[in-house]
């Protein structure tokens, strides 16, 4: 049928219409990649130099010099800001490019806490600061006036280290009660009034930004990865329960029944006392397993030198295929400690927000210093693999730590330290490998429930669920029921009761990335294992020369946040299902089996009955 002149007409200028509304959504697509492409490159240099400004701090500067470098952070953070505003300007429903909008979303973020403007530079950096000087300013007064410190000593003491060092070696259940209790006395409005500035924080700048405050906290899909936490936790749950009943009953058999009910929680100044002994002679499992039967590892690295424990981690990596650091890197991004002032406590560091690495080690010499740089190397490859990404695809859903978690269990494992000559004229038996594994799960699966009840208490924290007055109740509550753990005594109003591990760089959303790593670690672990094929029991597996595994973790790494998380994993796991704790529960089987068999010989409670103790 022919067209009328009208109905041509019509159609033409539908057509011209649509030609027309087409060329104004590409000019605006274009407009956007321009601004994006900019901005991702100024993102790259703004970080790069806050990183270059903190890494080039020391501890001499006069107040000038420390200004200078306060006053140049706060102007690159005006940046990031205006990045965050410019971005914020774009309408998404105009954009029709997926790539192009998920750039503008990451891109509304680049200012992050910076947002809150002045207030973040006079308020939380401050708040953050007095959070972390919990731990270390010495204001303690030593249990009973110093009488059973070295020479009687009675100057006041820091929970870390002092305290922390001393929980280590104490039997005495009453200075174990009282440092517990004391601190958190002598905290508990800092801790209070601190603490929860850092949440509204987050909250203020989360609705500045205009995103979910989860969004801003977690950095990815917070309903998806909590209920994933939440499975990983039902899978693990009956073998910390064995592990608890064993561990409540040792320690029912070592204080009586008046410090620990036989069928109750485990009073949390003695768990911690178990945490912190799993590698001392007076832990729990020492007529079992005696320390003395196991090797001094620090014997196997007194003959390096600091710089040598981190040219031993890089060493693992280039095993794998990967290549060797630059000597740019070597020299101007790898900062010694000073010498003439070596730190016993000092944390190695790094910055890795941009493909431009600083990393800061100790000089302290130690096997734990050795595995820790095992663990930091994996963020500096995977910023190296990732380095091609723009700034909104080059975070990369925080799996740099499983990855060296992964990379920890295999360097750790006697076949290894075997391998590398590390452990000379040492024969890891089976009583040995048992000793070993006892107390590596002793640390590993009675933190796991620690560190998803410290993310739950900020999730409901930020999203309103609970309030300070009644966060301390909440958080006992969520002890109990997920880890059976119970406080001393009964807790007055106004408690503040997180140990001091909870504020630990909170403002990185530590502990969930410590529940990931732990969990998401061994599942790498186990899968790479198999890549090497090997044979036998998985907890003495080393897959170190591994080209092909090398080559696995090079296809994750290098993807960055291009794909959804599931999808990025799944070049290691490939079937993946997300967090399971099936392959951490492979690792730990044969102790699961020996605690099985014991709790059976020796008829104890599995579970714990409701706490007695009360919580305002």
């Amino acid at each position: 049928m022919a067209l009328t002149l009208g109905q041509s007409q019509l159609l033409l200028l539908i057509a011209t219409i649509g030609l027309a509304a087409a060329a104004v959504s590409s000019s605006y697509d274009r407009q956007a990649k321009t601004f994006i492409d900019q901005s991702s490159e100024r993102y790259f240099k703004l970080y790069n130099q806050i990183a270059s400004e903190t890494y080039s701090a020391n501890n001499e500067e006069d107040f000038e010099a420390l200004f200078s470098k306060l006053t140049n952070v706060k102007r690159i953070a005006d940046e990031l800001v205006g990045i965050s505003r410019e971005a914020s300007n774009f309408d998404l429903s105009q954009v029709h490019d997926a790539e192009l909008k998920l750039a503008l979303q990451e891109l509304r973020t680049a200012g992050d806490l910076f947002v809150l403007g002045e207030d973040y530079f006079s308020s939380v950096q401050m708040n953050l600061a007095a959070l972390q000087k919990m731990s270390t300013d010495k204001d303690i007064e030593p249990y009973l006036g110093g009488a059973k410190m070295p020479n009687e000593d009675d100057s006041p003491l820091a929970y870390y280290p002092d305290i922390q060092k001393i929980v280590q070696r104490s039997n005495d259940v009453d200075e174990l009660k009282y440092y517990w209790e004391t601190w958190r006395d002598k905290n508990q409005i800092w801790a209070s009034v601190n603490f929860y500035t850092i949440v509204q924080s987050y909250q203020k700048a989360a609705q500045i930004l205009e995103i979910p405050v989860h969004q801003l906290w977690y950095r990815y899909d917070s309903q998806e990865m909590l209920q994933q936490m939440e499975q990983a936790m039902a899978e693990l749950k009956p073998a910390y329960q064995q592990l608890h009943a064993f561990v409540r009953q040792e320690l029912h058999k070592k204080y009586g029944s008046d410090v620990v009910n036989a069928n109750g929680p485990i009073p949390d100044h003695l768990f911690q006392q178990v945490l912190e002994q799993a590698w001392e002679e007076g832990s729990i499992i020492e007529s079992y397993f005696p320390r003395k039967d196991l090797p001094q590892y620090d014997e196997f690295v007194k003959h390096l030198s600091a710089k040598a424990l981190v040219n031993e981690s890089e060493s693992f990596y280039t095993s794998l295929g990967f290549a060797p650091l630059s000597a740019e890197f070597h020299k101007n991004q790898l900062k010694e400690p000073n010498e003439d002032r070596p730190d016993d406590d000092c944390r190695p560091s790094l910055f890795d927000l941009t493909p431009h690495v600083y990393m800061m080690y100790c000089e302290k010499v130690s096997f734990r210093k050795l595995m820790q740089y095992h663990a930091h190397m994996a963020r500096v490859y995977y910023a190296e693999q990732k380095k091609q990404l723009p700034s909104y695809y080059f975070k990369a859903y925080n799996l740099e730590y499983p990855v060296g978690e992964a990379v920890v269990l295999s360097a750790s494992s006697p076949t290894h330290l075997t391998g590398r000559g590390l452990a000379k004229g040492v024969q890891f038996m089976e009583q040995m490998l048992m000793n070993r594994l006892f107390r590596m799960g002793i640390h590993t699966v009675l933190n796991i429930p620690l560190y998803y009840v410290h993310t739950k208490v900020m999730h409901d924290l930020l999203n309103g669920t609970v309030d300070m007055d009644t966060v301390n109740k909440h958080y006992w509550r969520l002890l109990e029921l997920h880890a059976g753990i119970e406080p001393p005594t009964d807790r007055p109003e106004g408690a503040i009761d997180f140990p001091y591990k909870f504020y630990v760089n909170i403002e990185q959303n530590y502990q969930t990335k410590k529940f990931i790593s732990e969990v998401l670690g061994y599942q790498f672990y186990r899968s790479l294992c198999q890549q090497a094929n090997h044979r036998g029991q998985l907890h003495n597996c080393d897959f170190f020369g591994n080209f092909a595994v090398g080559n696995s973790l090079k296809a994750m790494m290098s993807l960055g946040s291009t794909k959804p998380w599931r999808e990025v994993v799944g070049k290691i796991l490939p079937k993946n299902t997300g967090l399971s704790s099936l392959a951490l529960l492979e690792y730990y089987q044969p102790i699961v089996d020996w605690l099985k068999t014991h709790n059976k010989q020796t008829k104890v409670k599995i579970g714990w009955n409701s706490t007695q103790k009360k919580v305002v």
